[in-house]
């Protein structure tokens, strides 16, 4: 019988480290203006119109643990810090995000999709 494990908190620190993993800092704001440092995952995702009109292209979407957003809604808002890479040079300048969208994935992550604000 195989066992089916979840990532720990330690995982899930390791993937969003600053240093070592694949974060960044950012600034999330809540619908009471309260807030909080966390660290994202920020990923420009592909998108296609659902129409099939041919029109594609990318929507930043920021993942982080769903502890640090327990209440997420739209039109929170989130201060991306510049992404640089190893060497110190900035690789995408910081930035002003909206939240459009909430998806909580039941095993302690949520994507926040995005709108340069």
């Amino acid at each position: 019988m195989s066992e089916y494990r979840l990532e720990t908190e330690e995982d899930m620190e390791a993937y969003l480290d600053i240093d070592y993993g694949h974060g960044v800092s950012a600034t999330y704001t809540n619908y009471q203006d309260v807030q909080t440092t966390i660290k994202v995952i920020l990923n420009e995702e592909y998108i296609q119109d659902e129409n099939g009109i041919g029109i594609e292209g990318t929507q930043p979407v920021a993942y982080c643990r769903s502890v640090d957003v327990p209440n997420a809604l739209h039109n929170d808002t989130l201060d991306v810090a510049a992404i640089k890479d190893v060497d110190g040079n900035v690789l995408k300048t910081a930035q002003s995000y909206i939240v459009v969208n909430v998806q909580k994935d039941k095993t302690g992550f949520t994507a926040l999709t995005l709108e340069e604000s």
